[in-house]
């Protein structure tokens, strides 16, 4: 019976330790406001790492990491002090407003937490370097297999400059930041997070040899065949500098796997054992090891019934009633190209092209986000998707057009849509993890049938009971929306069941808990266990001739 997380941080941490997180998005997203307290107001921080992590506080004491992004965070910063992130020494009556506010609002938003935070106010030159061009988008196409390889990506002088005078730059302020953070504890325990921060390990262990590291990858990790691509010296340098961590944690076996490999084929003297999944370099041994993440079933439930989300099914049930209850047909995500809306509503043209009937008695409702719409790839895909969208709605009445489009900044209409869905439609052409499809197990209240992309991380665990189709093939999924619609409600139940249990029993705390785990087996001395999941995928019908 493995420890509580609160037992194995209490033997991690001591009576005196913080656990150290460093992730480029902080736990709260300050926001500089003339009208309010001191100029300043909060909410919770966006995306799954900060879903996953933001509630650790209640469970031990926790110094975050993270680069001040808004004039509100770089507000917030002003009043920290650079060593731990606590509230130091102020400058003036305003300052000190502003550290009360800053402590109101942490208490108010995330209440019952020991947390500090230590925001990093990055150089304008550094952050657009570090972000807007090495971490999004060249690492993060690169890491979605969203290149087309005749034509990108182009690792040229720019790009070699940001990685210089920008990416190096900022993780380096990250290290020196969670090394201030690490000032007067024993043995720290850090935890770094996502592409952002793949170089910041060596100098933390330089400075720290006694820290224990665990960095996570919460976007794929692609064969070391994409990675070949690029010059011999970033290849190495990300590769290595992961390899200064104790444990490199991935969402899925798959990508622990290509981990491994890209290893194996570009840092020549290191040996690796993949049976093991550990590596030895440098005199040291490097753990690989899976963390699918997760949610918090308890607190989704609370909110899939809170005033919000009431209003809003509601809303939604009344506009299906008035166009006599058509089955319904939901997707909820980013309109971004890996997403893969595009042939999700190619799918469905196909299937009212066979089944002409089926646009009167089906809604297909799309929840969808826009993001990152200062890339020129993100607006031609958007533009694309929303051609598609109006040619299959045509010139009719809204309620009558067979797609209807929501606001996906509203997570309440999200949970709505899954609340009310016959079929869910998940079907990135890759995703590190996709939370959708474990929140629409949870939440659905139809018996939902999920039609799931065998490259979703989610697919892992999820693949046995949902209906799994490839994210290229336009008219497999349109096999799949079809048979979704058609199954009986008992073979919807009881698949549904089977992937509720699942997502219910590997929840946010068993995420946490098996970091934790294998945490403790390092300080010890131990090699945490190589446990795999369950592969869950099936066999996919042969193509008939």
């Amino acid at each position: 019976m493995p420890l509580p997380p609160g037992d194995l941080l209490a033997e991690l941490l001591g009576t005196r330790g913080r656990l150290i997180v460093a992730s480029n998005r902080g736990p709260l997203a300050f926001e500089a406001d003339p009208d309010a307290p001191a100029g300043l107001t909060a909410g919770r921080g966006s995306g799954g790492l900060v879903t996953a992590l933001a509630g650790l506080g209640r469970l031990a004491p926790v110094t975050w990491v993270a680069a001040a992004l808004s004039a509100g965070d770089r507000l917030a910063a002003r009043v920290m002090t650079e060593h731990d992130g606590a509230l130091g020494a102020l400058d003036g009556a305003g300052d000190r407003a502003v550290a009360d506010r800053v402590a109101a609002l942490v208490a108010e938003s995330l209440p019952g937490q020991d947390l500090r935070l230590a925001y990093q106010v990055l150089p304008e030159e550094v952050y657009r370097g570090y972000y807007h061009a090495v971490a999004n988008p060249f690492l993060w196409f690169l890491q979605h297999q969203m290149y087309a390889l005749p034509y990108g990506p182009n690792v040229d002088a720019a790009l070699l400059d940001a990685w210089r005078t920008g990416y190096r730059p900022a993780n380096a302020a990250f290290a020196r930041a969670v090394v201030r953070a690490a000032e007067g504890v024993e043995r720290p325990i850090v935890l770094l997070q996502d592409y952002h921060l793949y170089l910041a390990a060596p100098e933390i262990r330089a400075r720290r040899p006694d820290a224990t590291i665990l960095h996570f990858t919460h976007i794929p990790w692609p064969a070391e065949s994409q990675w070949q691509v690029l010059p011999q010296g970033l290849r190495r340098a990300i590769c290595e500098s992961l390899l200064a961590c104790d444990i490199v944690g991935l969402q899925t076996d798959r990508y622990a796997g290509h981990f491994l490999d890209t290893v194996a084929s570009f840092v020549h003297d290191a040996r690796v054992d993949r049976d093991g999944r550990t590596i030895r370099w440098r005199d040291r041994r490097i753990r690989v090891r899976s963390y699918p993440i997760a949610v918090d079933p308890d607190r989704l439930q609370v909110f899939s019934r809170s005033p919000a989300v009431e209003d809003r099914h509601a809303r939604l049930a009344a506009r299906l009633e008035r166009v006599g209850r058509p089955a319904l047909i939901v997707r909820a995500d980013r309109i971004e190209p890996s997403k893969n809306a595009l042939r999700g509503f190619l799918a469905y043209e196909e299937l009212l092209r066979r089944r002409p009937e089926l646009r009167s008695a089906t809604r297909f409702v799309a929840v969808h986000a826009p993001t990152r719409m200062e890339l020129p790839d993100y607006v031609a895909y958007a533009r694309a998707v929303r051609e598609v969208v109006h040619r299959i709605n045509g010139m009719v009445d809204p309620d009558k057009q067979p797609i209807w489009l929501y606001d996906g900044s509203d997570y309440a209409m999200v949970i709505a849509a899954l609340r009310a869905a016959d079929v869910v439609l998940v079907n990135p052409v890759v995703d590190g993890m996709n939370l959708v499809a474990k929140e629409a197990v949870l939440v659905g209240e139809r018996d939902p049938a999920l039609i799931l992309s065998e490259t979703a991380g989610a697919a892992e665990q999820l693949a046995a009971d949902a209906l799994p189709v490839a994210p290229a093939d336009v008219i497999g999924t349109a096999d799949q929306l079809e048979r979704g619609l058609a199954m009986e409600r008992a073979e919807r139940r009881a698949r549904l069941r089977r992937m509720r249990a699942a997502v219910r029993d590997q929840d946010l705390a068993w995420w946490l808990n098996r970091q934790l785990r294998d945490l403790a087996a390092v300080r010890r001395g131990e090699l945490p266990p190589s446990r795999r999941l369950r592969n869950t995928l099936r066999e996919v019908e042969a193509v008939t001739e």
